[in-house]
């Protein structure tokens, strides 16, 4: 039986490829070569030109993940991903049809598989060059032919096999690798996007999201005001607590220092102190809907719900050392089986903020998020993290930030918020 290595895994990775490796180059829309980024189910695809080989107009189709770029290489791939990664190449070859007289092409991502019979090891991955998951879309026709504005196709010669992997512009026929110019680049994926927002609705029906232009949004996300089990220092998670008093009091505090904003949408965590805090803020407009989602919901705290922030506190270290964990460690963190990370619940609400962000009714105006004092540190941990620091997060705190279209998050600010040594602030993890 064959068995796997890997010249490595999601986690050691960085050390074999260097930061400045290609494979490890995030790919958003603000890269001159990118023409689209698709998702389907959890995955991500970027689309763009090959910047080395302009042949064809011969772009590329690839799994990414820009937050971990190394964890979508030299490991196997699973169904979905696959199935994403047909769906963008179906996609970007109709484009293609509709441009050229003949689109083509060819899925990758065993290109750096060895295979050693005596040990019937399976090597994946080099240290040249990782295994990941993408495939190529070329067109041909009359290499002398000038299908979009002035740029000339310059091959594949119809009729010869054509050398994906060709190293130098000096080789003769399909062998011959073609550099692009900039203004060429610039008008090949101009075209390639209209000829996107001609067909995506088909594929939009089977499950992509079609990202073709890197519209933002201005998001507030807000933290329910006090709740008496706030007061007695208690994990509430899912627990469907009210507002005392005094969290009243703060919403409609937080609704004077909004007065000059305007939100064009407002979202609720669908759990009572989260969605009377967003009615609270929104007083003022009583048309304005607020639309409820579990995505925003408190992180789940599992079997501990209802007891001291304390005894988890006590709990949890027993087993670890909480200022020597790494970032990933330390938003992977689960005391069992039950509750949930700071991953798990930065991915939910990534997964909300982002389609807010693609969202075909996003104006220009500001978003309001209601939602819980996890939900926030989850962001605040993902987006900076210290040994032996927490973030504390204080009722009706707030951040703001811009969200773009590919889920990048920028310019992101905080009140309420304060970031402080692990021991001022016990009940904050």
């Amino acid at each position: 039986m064959a068995t796997q290595t890997s010249a490595g895994n999601p986690s050691t990775n960085a050390w074999l490829y260097p930061p400045q490796h290609w494979a490890l180059e995030p790919l958003t829309l603000n890269d001159t070569k990118v023409i689209a980024l698709v998702n389907f189910e959890q995955s991500d695809y970027a689309v763009y030109l090959n910047p080395l080989d302009k042949r064809g107009y011969r772009s590329i189709v690839r799994l990414i993940n820009n937050e971990h770029m190394d964890s979508t290489f030299n490991r196997d791939y699973t169904s979905s991903e696959r199935i994403g990664l047909a769906l963008t190449m179906a996609l970007i070859t109709e484009a293609y049809n509709r441009i050229v007289p003949i689109a083509q092409n060819a899925v990758m991502g065993n290109n750096a598989h060895s295979f050693d019979p005596k040990s019937g090891t399976i090597q994946l991955g080099t240290h040249e060059e990782p295994i990941f998951l993408h495939g190529h879309i070329f067109g041909r026709g009359n290499p002398e032919e000038k299908y979009i504005d002035d740029v000339q196709l310059d091959g594949p010669i119809p009729g010869l096999v054509f050398d994906l992997r060709a190293q130098s512009p000096h080789q003769p026929g399909n062998d011959r690798k073609v550099s692009w110019k900039l203004d060429e680049m610039k008008s090949v994926i101009a075209r390639l996007k209209i000829e996107i927002e001609n067909i995506q609705d088909s594929y939009k029906a089977h499950g992509l999201r079609i990202i073709i232009q890197n519209i933002s949004a201005d998001i507030y996300i807000v933290r329910h005001g006090e709740t008496d089990w706030n007061t007695e220092r208690k994990l509430q998670g899912h627990t469907d607590n009210p507002l005392n008093e005094q969290g009243k009091l703060q919403a409609q505090q937080l609704r004077e220092k909004f007065s000059d904003l305007h939100f064009t949408k407002v979202y609720s965590s669908d759990l009572k102190r989260a969605f009377s805090t967003a009615e609270l803020i929104v007083d003022q407009n009583k048309s304005k809907i607020i639309e409820t989602s579990s995505l925003l919901r408190e992180r789940y705290m599992g079997t501990w719900e209802g007891r001291l922030a304390t005894e988890l506190l006590d709990h949890l270290k027993q087993d670890f050392n909480l200022d020597n964990l790494t970032q990933e460690e330390y938003m992977s963190l689960k005391w069992d089986d039950t509750a949930e990370s700071y991953s798990d619940v930065y991915q939910r609400v990534r997964t909300l903020i982002r389609s807010i962000a693609n969202s075909s009714s996003v104006n220009n105006g500001p978003i309001l998020l209601s939602s819980h004092g996890g939900v926030m540190r989850a962001i605040l941990y993902h987006w900076k993290f210290q040994p032996e620091y927490r973030w504390k997060v204080t009722n009706c705190a707030f951040l703001k930030f811009n969200v773009h279209a590919d889920g990048q998050i920028v310019n992101l600010t905080y009140e309420g918020v304060e970031f402080v040594k692990s021991n001022e602030t016990p009940f904050s993890f």
